[in-house]
């Protein structure tokens, strides 16, 4: 994918929508805490903690985790799950990951940095090569000599076939409205993630400074959650931004439009399952 405008938006997270049409999301993060490989020592920056889930699972493996979120609902949420658990061992904060690290973290504070299904958020919501750089070099900057930086995110070509039919779907709706709107104009105003190529990737973390042990993709066929519901449920929990400017019934009309447009590409009537097109960007990264 080429740049794109950046898309920060006021904070329209659902935890409710998340746990009904996103738990895969946790469920599916085996290979990158294996990357991570949680110690009992180890004190954990979890940067996009989500409901708080996977946080936990962090948690009782290692000293402590601090549980980071841009979304003050979803941080919210994840305290709520912490304060439930009160052992001690996570604690949660609003922090947003393409801005804040170097301000808001202590340097040398956290040995290990952990993300999982963020970044692909935090690279596009802001604008230029140069700043997704910067949230790198950030994460760099904090880490003490040795400390190790873990990422799984959307990779390039992730949910292609979703972005396409969003695309389409907001340009009919405005169409019904009277409004031309080019899908160029959309990819630059309304869609709220960029997928970094390997490249990219590695790229962006030498440059930081990082020694690279592990940089892969994997294309993971993602079947989602809710069986016939599992399309809508996604594009409504996840979708929020492509919505700007219409109303509920224009909104949910083309949802439904979207819905059926990927019936053809993602429904599997055998198992009678949405299967989405996911691409997986993973790496593992040291501080030397």
């Amino acid at each position: 994918m080429t740049s794109t405008t950046g898309t920060k938006q006021t904070d329209q997270w659902s935890p409710t929508d998340y746990v009904a049409h996103a738990s895969f999301v946790p469920a599916l993060a085996t290979r990158v805490v294996t990357l991570l490989d949680p110690q009992e020592s180890d004190t954990i920056l979890d940067l996009g903690c989500g409901d708080g889930v996977l946080s936990l699972e962090l948690a009782a493996r290692c000293a402590h985790v601090h549980a980071t979120d841009s979304s003050e609902k979803m941080v919210a949420y994840a305290g709520a799950r912490a304060a439930a658990k009160d052992d001690g061992k996570m604690r949660v904060q609003v922090i947003d990951a393409a801005t804040e690290v170097a301000q808001l973290v202590p340097a040398g504070t956290y040995n290990k940095v952990f993300s999982s299904a963020t970044y692909h958020w935090v690279f596009g919501s802001v604008r230029t090569t140069a700043e997704r750089q910067r949230a790198i070099k950030d994460v760099y900057e904090i880490l003490p000599s040795g400390g190790v930086f873990v990422v799984e995110c959307g990779g390039q070509g992730n949910i292609a076939e979703i972005l396409v039919a969003l695309t389409s779907c907001v340009i009919n709706a405005w169409a019904r409205k009277g409004v031309v709107r080019t899908a160029e104009e959309i990819r630059q105003t309304l869609w709220p993630w960029y997928f970094v190529s390997d490249a990219e990737m590695r790229e962006w973390l030498t440059s930081a400074g990082f020694t690279i042990d592990v940089l892969e993709s994997e294309y993971r066929p993602t079947t989602l959650n809710g069986s016939d519901e599992g399309m809508k449920g996604w594009l409504q929990t996840f979708g929020f931004t492509f919505w700007a400017g219409l109303s509920e019934s224009e909104k949910w009309a083309a949802i439904d439009e979207a819905v059926e447009m990927l019936r053809g590409a993602d429904w599997v009537e055998y198992s009678k399952s949405w299967v989405a097109g996911y691409v997986r960007c993973r790496f593992r990264a040291v501080k030397k």
